[in-house]
């Protein structure tokens, strides 16, 4: 199984993407997005090209608050355990904060610093994808794909040259 895992998009469209996303959207079985969105627009053009879009609410969502947008999800694929928030406050810290929000994960993956990260902390693996649209500090937009087999995972940051 392939997930595409992006975050901090701050856009209302897909045609705002890099086309590189809604091209790995398409070959990927579902879709995380870590929050940020902007806009529902986006998760609804998302789910155009694959069905399976599970979206959390980010700092700068905060004119959703039902099912569709909710601050964490706890996801199962293939016996592994997926928390999914977007993160607040202080970049100092977050992992911590999030192993609290998720003692059961075996991965959690994040936004809010815009930072790509894949690796282990306290025993548990953390992923944020970075920004596909706002890089922020960092030198490239990112995206990430995490794969699934066997109750086995290994993720991919995935680097958008323009």
């Amino acid at each position: 199984m392939k997930i595409l895992i992006i975050s901090d998009t701050h856009t209302d469209s897909t045609a705002k993407l890099p086309a590189e996303i809604m091209k790995a959207a398409g070959e990927c079985d579902a879709v995380i997005h870590a929050g940020d969105i902007v806009s529902f627009k986006l998760i609804s053009e998302l789910m155009s090209v694959c069905s399976l879009v599970y979206p959390v609410k980010g700092n700068m969502d905060p004119y959703y608050n039902d099912e569709r947008l909710p601050e964490t999800r706890l996801l199962t694929f293939e016996g592994v355990k997926i928390g999914v928030a977007h993160g607040t406050g202080s970049p100092a810290g977050i992992e911590n904060r999030l192993l609290y929000t998720f003692p059961e994960a075996d991965i959690i993956v994040f936004g809010h610093t815009h930072k790509p990260f894949w690796g282990e902390i306290g025993g548990v693996y953390f992923l944020n994808p970075g920004s596909p649209t706002n890089k922020r500090t960092e030198p490239f937009h990112t995206y990430a794909v995490l794969t699934i087999e066997n109750g086995t995972f290994d993720a991919e940051i995935i680097r958008i040259i323009q």
